[in-house]
């Protein structure tokens, strides 16, 4: 045991010392293993609360990115539907440019209330169970065109959009950094409303050409606004994808510099490896030699 000649208090220090030398060395050998300064933010020192920031940005980022590819495929289920309808608009634009005044009514009417019953459907196409044109209504179907307020009034002149039920305000998505990009169009909006109220108008008077003449004209009209419609739901879709690009860039980035404040520096460590070896050795030596000291031999 150590204690002889009054060398017991500095056997005792050069111990502690040797404790602390091994623990760096260990430590040494970890970030020779692992590539990085430390497995626990406590090793960071100063940069800990850095690499927290950049950890908690990155998790917003992630958030951001993931809300941003569930909204494009939503608004890619919109533009969809508005090519559908557009469609519709088209093909009924064809038909109604051939009628004359000795075409039967009754069978133009049937055909105006088969085509508003296709266009209430395809207003209340739904993607991953909500209603794509109800607003931020998106759980109740927004379009009912045996709606009174809406079949109380057939005036093709007079825009009526008592058929819908959603909200005027639309759906959009809000990132963490408080940026907004809308990703609805609603069913009220005046390219849907001139096509309702065009085929609502002939349903209830098959007969007046001067009623079908207007018909026809509202119905181009809802054919351009259509597709002026598809123009900003692309706008839209391009919006998110900018924004999950951009989130990538800035995640990498903030990767590159997490690695940087965390990374070891392999070659500076393997030679403090080698010196602190070098110490150890020294000082267990000495430590030897005190242990091996007796008072006998200085008598």
């Amino acid at each position: 045991m150590i204690g002889r000649v009054a060398t017991f208090a500095h056997a005792q220090s050069l111990v502690a010392s040797g404790m602390k030398l091994q623990a760096k060395y260990a430590d040494l050998h970890a970030q020779e293993a692992s590539g990085v300064k430390s497995e626990t933010l406590g090793g960071l020192g100063g940069d800990a609360a850095q690499v927290l920031r950049i950890g908690a940005r990155q998790t917003a980022l992630a958030a951001d990115t993931a809300a941003a590819t569930s909204a494009q495929a939503y608004v890619q289920a919109g533009y969809s539907a508005v090519g559908d309808i557009a469609d519709l608009a088209t093909s009924i634009k064809s038909q109604l440019a051939s009628v004359s005044s000795t075409d039967d009514s009754s069978a133009l009417q049937a055909k105006a209330q088969s085509w508003l019953e296709d266009l209430q459907g395809m207003l209340n196409a739904q993607h991953a169970g909500s209603y794509l044109f109800a607003g931020q209504a998106s759980d109740q179907a927004p379009v009912d065109f045996s709606a009174e307020a809406f079949t109380s009034s057939t005036d093709a002149a007079t825009a009526n959009d008592g058929y819908f039920s959603g909200t005027s305000t639309g759906r959009s998505l809000t990132t963490s950094d408080g940026q907004s990009i809308d990703l609805t169009v609603q069913a009220d909006n005046p390219a849907f409303e001139k096509l309702a109220r065009a085929l609502a108008a002939i349903a209830a008077s098959p007969a007046d050409a001067t009623v079908t003449s207007a018909a026809f004209e509202l119905v181009g009209q809802s054919v351009d606004a259509l597709g002026t419609l598809q123009e900003t739901l692309s706008v839209h879709a391009n919006a998110l994808e900018d924004l999950a690009a951009r989130n990538k860039a800035k995640s990498d980035t903030l990767t590159s510099l997490a690695s940087s404040l965390n990374g070891a520096d392999l070659s500076a460590a393997a030679v403090q490896v080698v010196q602190i070896q070098t110490q150890i050795e020294s000082l267990y030596s000495t430590i030897s030699k005190l242990a091996s000291l007796s008072l006998a031999k200085y008598l």
